[in-house]
Formats: C-alpha cells, sequence, structure tokens
C-alpha cells in the first residue's frame, strides 16, 4: 500500500511538471515583457500595448478552439507536446529578435512570434488542465493535482525572478536599465527555455497514463461521451446553458486579471516610483525582481496551507479576494509589498477546483470547460492592458503616479467583480 501512494504521489508530481514551461513563460511574458518592450526595445506604449492585446487576442481565440479538439481527438498528451514545440520556437524569438529599427515590418514579425508562441500556450494550457477531471476520482485528488500544478506554477514564477536577480544585477549602474540589456533578457529567456524543455520531458516520461485514467464511459448518465470516450457537440451546448460556468468563469477571470495586472505593472510602478534611488541602496534592477519574488514567495506558502484547509473553496476565495482589496488600498500608501501572492493563489486555486467540481458533476468534456472558463481571462485581460496603456499621458512626466493608480483603482475594481461573481454563486455545480 505505501509503494503504490509513493507511487502515485510521483504520478501527482510528473503532472504538475507538465505545466512548468508554460508557467515560467508566462511568468516572463506577464511581467517583464510589457517592460521589455518600452524599455529595454523603447517602443510606444501603445504599440508594446497593442502588441500584448494581440498575443491574447490570439491567445483567447485559440482557447476554445484547442477545447473543443482536445476533447473530440482524446490525444490529450499529443496535442501537450505540439504546444510545447510552438511554445519553444515562438518566446525564445521574442527575446532573441533584435531589432535593427522599429519600423512596420518589425512590428508585424514581433506579432507573428507572439502569435505562435500564444497558440503553443494555449494548447499546452488546455490540453493539460483537462487531464484532472479525467484522472480524478474523488474532490481529494482533484485538489491534490491542483494544488501541485499551482505549486509547480509559483515555484516557477520564483525561478524566473531569482534568474532575473542575478542576471540583471551584474551590471556597474544598479539604478538603469535601457537598450544595452537586451543581450541580458536574451539570456534569461534561454536559460528559462531550457529548464521548461526539461520540465516536459520529466512530465511525458512520468505523467499518468491510460491505465491511472477514469473511462468516462462508465460514468452514470452520461449520454454526452460516446463509447470511445469522446466528447460530442451535445456537450459542449448543454454546458454552456448552465448559469454556474459563466459565475465560475468570471471568478476566474477576476483571480487571473488581479495576477496578471500586478505582474505587468508592478515592474512598470517600480521605475515610475524611483524604487532605485541612490540613497536606498536597491537599484531597480534588484527591485524589479525582489519584490515579485517575496510576493510569489508568499503565494507557494498559500498553495501549500491550501491543501490542509479546513473549509470550503468558497470560503478559501472569499479569503483572498479580500486580501486583493487590501491590497489594492495598500498600494496608495506607498507599500513596496502586498499581499498578492496570498491573494492571487487561494483564489486561483479554489476557482480551479470549482471549475474541476462542475465537470465532474457533470461529467462534461475538462478540456470544453476549462477552454470557456480561461477565454474570459485571456481576452479581458489584453483589453484591460490594451486600454491602461493608451491612457497614459504623453509626456509621462503630466502623470507622475498613473501605474501606482493601475494598481489601486484598476485591480481594486476587478477583486469587486471577482467578490460580486461568488455572492452569486449561491447554488451548486450542477
Amino acid at each position: 500500500m505505501n509503494e503504490e501512494r509513493r507511487c502515485d504521489w510521483v504520478k501527482k508530481l510528473c503532472y504538475g511538471m507538465g505545466h512548468v514551461y508554460n508557467d515560467l513563460c508566462a511568468a516572463m511574458w506577464f511581467s517583464y515583457t510589457l517592460f521589455y518592450l518600452q524599455i529595454v526595445l523603447q517602443m510606444e506604449a501603445t504599440t508594446a500595448g497593442t502588441l500584448i492585446m494581440t498575443g491574447q487576442i490570439v491567445d483567447s481565440l485559440a482557447t476554445p478552439v484547442v477545447g473543443c479538439a482536445v476533447d473530440r481527438t482524446g490525444a490529450r498528451r499529443a496535442w501537450h507536446l505540439a504546444g510545447t514545440l510552438a511554445v519553444s520556437v515562438g518566446f525564445s524569438l521574442i527575446y532573441c529578435l533584435k531589432p535593427t529599427s522599429l519600423n512596420t515590418w518589425m512590428i508585424i514579425d514581433y506579432g507573428l512570434v507572439i502569435s505562435l508562441f500564444q497558440i503553443g500556450w494555449a494548447v499546452t494550457q488546455i490540453s493539460h488542465l483537462s487531464i484532472i477531471p479525467e484522472i480524478a476520482t474523488t474532490h481529494s485528488y482533484t485538489s491534490d493535482l491542483t494544488a501541485i500544478r499551482y505549486t509547480a506554477s509559483v515555484c516557477s514564477s520564483i525561478s524566473v525572478y531569482l534568474i532575473t536577480l542575478v542576471v540583471l544585477k551584474n551590471d556597474n549602474d544598479p539604478n538603469k536599465i535601457g537598450p544595452g540589456d537586451f543581450y541580458k533578457f536574451k539570456e534569461i529567456a534561454l536559460i528559462i527555455t531550457l529548464i521548461g524543455i526539461f520540465s516536459s520531458l520529466i512530465f511525458y516520461c512520468g505523467a499518468l497514463t491510460k491505465e491511472d485514467q477514469t473511462d468516462y464511459a462508465t460514468i452514470p448518465g452520461d449520454e454526452s461521451v460516446d463509447s470511445s470516450g469522446l466528447v460530442t457537440n451535445e456537450d459542449v451546448t448543454h454546458f454552456l446553458k448552465s448559469s454556474i460556468i459563466y459565475k465560475v468563469s468570471l471568478m476566474y477571470m477576476a483571480s487571473r486579471l488581479f495576477t496578471t495586472l500586478t505582474l505587468i505593472y508592478i515592474p512598470l510602478y517600480l521605475d515610475e516610483k524611483g524604487a532605485g534611488s541612490e540613497s536606498t541602496g536597491d537599484g531597480i534592477r534588484q527591485t524589479i525582481a525582489s519584490v515579485p519574488l517575496v510576493c510569489f514567495v508568499a503565494s507557494f506558502l498559500t498553495s501549500i496551507l491550501v491543501k490542509f484547509r479546513w473549509c470550503g473553496d468558497k470560503v478559501v476565495y472569499l479569503v483572498g479576494i479580500v486580501l486583493a482589496l487590501i491590497a489594492s488600498v495598500w498600494i496608495k500608501a506607498g507599500s513596496l509589498f502586498r499581499p498578492d501572492g496570498v491573494s492571487g493563489s487561494a483564489t486561483m486555486v479554489s476557482s480551479l477546483c470549482l471549475t474541476a467540481e462542475f465537470v465532474k458533476v457533470n461529467g462534461y468534456g475538462g478540456a470544453s470547460v476549462y477552454s470557456m472558463v480561461t477565454f474570459t481571462d485571456k481576452l479581458i485581460s489584453g483589453g484591460v492592458v490594451l486600454l491602461v496603456q493608451n491612457l497614459q499621458c504623453t509626456p509621462k512626466e503630466m502623470c507622475p503616479h498613473f501605474y501606482e493608480d493601475v494598481l489601486s483603482y484598476v485591480c481594486g475594481l476587478v477583486s469587486l467583480i471577482g467578490l460580486v461573481s461568488l455572492a452569486t454563486l449561491h447554488c451548486r455545480l450542477n
């Protein structure tokens, strides 16, 4: 029995490694890509925002298509491999393309590379998420896989910030980042790519196999799954009629959007605030890595505590969203360290557990449901970033607290949306 449990946990851990590459790239994408485009490549704020928006739109449009394709074919690991290959090429080129001039064709090149990366990211994400309801036989098993997956995500983000801290710190001027740092960001991206590919190999070698998976055909009353275990079109149409899926989608969207906006705008906020002043002794090179690092260490500890929680998923989400509101107020007090990590971890894990429960209770195709849940997050996050970038003052000196207001007011509004969505989720997930 002990040997079986040990083997089971090894498989769970290998499953968690299957999204590490995506998580490494996501931490780099959300935390530093906008900063990289504006500060290192010297792009206009609107142009950089448009590229981010392009990536999010492509990701959001690819998500439902991938979800249907994965459920209809059932080849989840094959789709995962295809997505990983696309991510490897696209992500590397984002930071390896050195523009001679920022003309229209170069911007188009960046748009195409970003699109390839985002399509691959969506394929990997949905195929990996859809494995959870397929193999989890109990709510506890679902919580284990979700917590392990999120813990791996947090560890990946921490790794990115540690790598960034080490690579960027080696410079004579700790208080300035500019075009001369192109090769440093390229080095960070290549290190991330190597770690990500190695993690994916662990997933392919030790992840759960067909023998470990639940046969959908044995689910009582599930007429939307045929004898081959593949999901039919009636399944997709049916779950879209449930109001619960839209409420859970809003909860997940609020959680992801709060985390996304925090990751994107904290480096720009630190640059705006002058966190790298000589009087503090902490240059901008160190601060843009150390502040997110502290947030994600807190997130890592929270993801572990969530596994041993005594309350339900809704209560965990409530605690997390209240902490998010506190963080939005706290930023106006000038504090660099906020409870973002705790709130993001609590709301993310609980909203994914609610989604997995919705899938298992109703017997829907996991990939289709997860694609619906993540579609809202990806599309809206891109739109919000583009809107924020277009609201930026020109010159920037006219709005000395612009990014502070973004982290306070916009993130606060997003948290309120999550709270309202939770309040409407008063019925069971069926």
